[in-house]
């Protein structure tokens, strides 16, 4: 199997209060006893072509870079990895220091994904994060001087409580860094966080959808005019410093999973493993790969799910890439849905696709929705 490959680390330094990812609590023996059920998985998947690795978390730099380093190292020896364009690692500032960069600079990362959200420091409390905004801009500072070329930062709006001046200086702020990449989340207030508690308690409440919408158009007026273009609804990029392995999960494309809670995609079969870091760390003591549930995905079901996650894109659907996937022309079977889209204004067609347009965006659920019935 050739594709990209996701690892998935489950610690970190402390659970923000928004946070519903399967992730634990940095524990020192279960971290060392975690890490070489990890290696084992690895190497039961000797052979695989890795197209993109994307180690995620969780806080994967919240653990030693020795069991960084061990991680890395046995990709390099048990993978093929001759065709990876992109070993991309996420980081939240308070885990970085100059000896853990510089060693995954040597073991082949060349992306880093800081996790930083806001440049209020009041904002960073109210989320649960482990660190200020000097912190971050020490952590930036120090990714630069140990060799990463190609940084991306993470930024939320819709935090309770935001003001649309804190985002304005939020995005002024970090663009002003000159990251290659930024992504603009939206926060949504899930269940079974504490967030989600403090909502039922009428502690705090989710922003008005105007304001979040206003924040989230005036963050990609303002990069585009800096120089980042919108690839993806939440993501804008420098030419060429796009996400190379989230791409391929746009293009609903098979990707291979490693870890606890890690998730698979190949041949028409989504598969997951045990989330359970005790069962998890007992099979592959056992060299038994640890997948814990598994669904086949139908035609039907693929189809959306492409066009789905196709249209989060700004390339959208492209007609002869569908056909050619799919062996038939879309506008057979969905040609009045693409013109009713359309003449809401919805999407813009193209002779080669079609795409969202602004308020496409803002309406995503209402123009995807058009695609799930057969």
């Amino acid at each position: 199997m050739e594709a990209p490959v996701y690892i998935h680390i489950p610690f970190c330094v402390k659970k923000c209060l928004y946070c519903d990812f399967v992730s634990y609590k940095h524990n020192d023996d279960m971290v060392d006893r975690y890490v070489n059920a990890l290696i084992n998985e690895i190497k039961l998947r000797s052979g695989h072509k890795a197209k993109t690795v994307y180690i995620g978390g969780g806080t994967p730099t919240c653990i030693d870079r020795k069991y960084l380093k061990g991680i890395l190292g046995t990709l390099h020896r048990n993978l093929d990895m001759a065709a990876c364009s992109e070993i991309t690692i996420e980081a939240n500032p308070g885990t970085l220091d100059r000896e853990k960069l510089e060693t995954l600079v040597e073991m082949g990362v060349n992306r880093l994904s800081i996790g930083f959200q806001s440049w209020n420091e009041k904002e960073l409390k109210r989320l649960g994060r482990i660190h200020g905004r000097d912190e971050f801009v020490a952590n930036y500072v120090l990714a630069r001087e140990a060799g990463f070329k190609n940084i991306s930062v993470d930024l939320m709006f819709g935090i309770p409580g935001q003001e649309m001046e804190d985002w304005k200086e939020t995005i002024m702020e970090v663009s002003a860094l000159e990251p290659e990449h930024i992504s603009c989340y939206s926060l949504r207030i899930e269940e079974n966080t504490p967030f989600h508690r403090m909502a039922e308690l009428g502690e705090i409440a989710e922003i008005d959808e105007a304001v979040d919408r206003e924040m989230y158009h005036y963050a990609a007026d303002y990069l585009s005019d800096r120089g980042y273009h919108r690839y993806e609804i939440s993501n804008f990029a420098r030419k060429g410093r796009e996400c190379h392995h989230n791409l391929f999960y746009w293009e609903n494309r098979p990707f291979l999973g490693i870890g606890a809670a890690a998730h698979s995609y190949e041949n028409g079969k989504r598969f997951w493993n045990t989330p359970d870091l005790d069962e998890y760390c007992i099979m592959l003591e056992r060299s038994i790969i640890p997948v814990k549930g598994s669904e086949t995905i139908d035609l039907g079901t693929e189809i959306f799910e492409t066009i789905f996650l196709g249209l989060r894109t700004s390339k959208g659907i492209l007609f002869d890439d569908f056909y050619g996937r799919f062996g038939f022309d879309i506008r057979e079977k969905h040609g009045s849905r693409i013109e009713k889209l359309r003449e809401m204004g919805l999407v813009d067609v193209t002779i080669s696709g079609f795409h969202l347009t602004p308020m496409g965006i803002d309406l995503s659920n209402t123009v995807f929705i058009e695609f799930i019935t057969d």
